[in-house]
């Protein structure tokens, strides 16, 4: 895994509504385009939300965060804060 192409699409999620959009519209082809690419375990874990598994993979917490904030993913504020504390036990 690259960690870098996950903390890129949050940072990119916050500065581009467009891409915002995309992802809520339809999250597969918007993951498959986005660049730098993911890898299919990162694409797998964001269509999952599954937060917690890529904060332990080294993925910024901050950035993450963001897709909370979007409601990106089947996420919002207090279901990334349970996952992220889920993969920390």
């Amino acid at each position: 895994m690259s960690v870098y192409a996950v903390d890129k699409l949050c940072h990119r999620i916050v500065h581009e509504p467009a891409l915002r959009d995309e992802l809520a519209r339809d999250p597969v082809t918007a993951l498959r385009a986005v660049r730098p690419a993911l890898s299919d375990e990162e694409r797998a874990a964001l269509l999952a939300g599954d937060v917690g598994a890529l904060s332990l993979l080294g993925a910024n917490d901050f950035l993450l965060h963001q897709l909370g904030r979007f409601e990106l993913f089947g996420l919002d504020l207090p279901r990334y804060a349970d996952r992220i504390r889920i993969a920390y036990r």
